[in-house]
């Protein structure tokens, strides 16, 4: 009995709350959106052409990887093979040759892959329009829409701030200001 009584008390208090919430002006806050980013770039028909091209370019990558790749082991298979009928001066060579075609192919590897490589690098010069293109859009729809923030659910940062809602002027107006902030002193 006790705990319908609280129930009822507590239920009756949030309809009183909500009830009286709504019968009040309201004070507007900022106007908030979200967008997810990864669902409007997929949607868009200009990130399956700009991955169509980097998958093309990636392919040729791929099949000069596996070329470097193959002279690596067609030496190795080789040294293997005859090292005990060569001499010491032509297994010497060989191994040096084996040495130097894997760090061919290893440095190929990072140059195209590696962190920042050629592949992250198209990558990112296929994309740029496309991103611009949200960017303007995003500007567009919170200008025209009257929309204060936006926010990217896949990142969860924000895309699209109203310029009124900016305090850097404020903000540096008060750090360039005479006080006697530990950092001035």
């Amino acid at each position: 009995m006790h705990k319908s009584v609280t129930a009822g008390v507590f239920g009756g208090f949030l309809f009183a709350l909500l009830a009286g919430a709504t019968l009040l002006p309201q004070d507007e806050g900022p106007r908030l959106g979200f967008i997810d980013s990864q669902a409007v770039i997929g949607a868009y028909p200009g990130t399956q052409e700009a991955q169509a091209t980097f998958n093309t370019e990636n392919q040729v990558w791929e099949r000069q990887a596996t070329a470097l790749q193959s002279e690596v082991e067609q030496l190795n298979n080789e040294l293997e093979r005859q090292s005990m009928a060569m001499s010491q001066e032509r297994r010497t060579q060989l191994t040096a040759q084996l040495q130097q075609k894997y760090t061919e192919y290893q440095q190929f590897i990072d140059r195209i892959w590696g962190q920042e490589g050629q592949a992250y690098q198209r990558n990112q010069e296929l994309m740029a329009p496309i991103i611009a293109r949200v960017n303007e859009v995003l500007e567009e729809v919170g200008t025209d829409e009257g929309w204060d923030y936006i926010f990217d659910a896949a990142s969860g940062g924000i895309v699209y701030a109203s310029p009124v809602h900016d305090l850097t002027p404020r903000v540096i107006e008060l750090m360039n200001a005479g006080d006697d902030s530990p950092a001035r002193r």
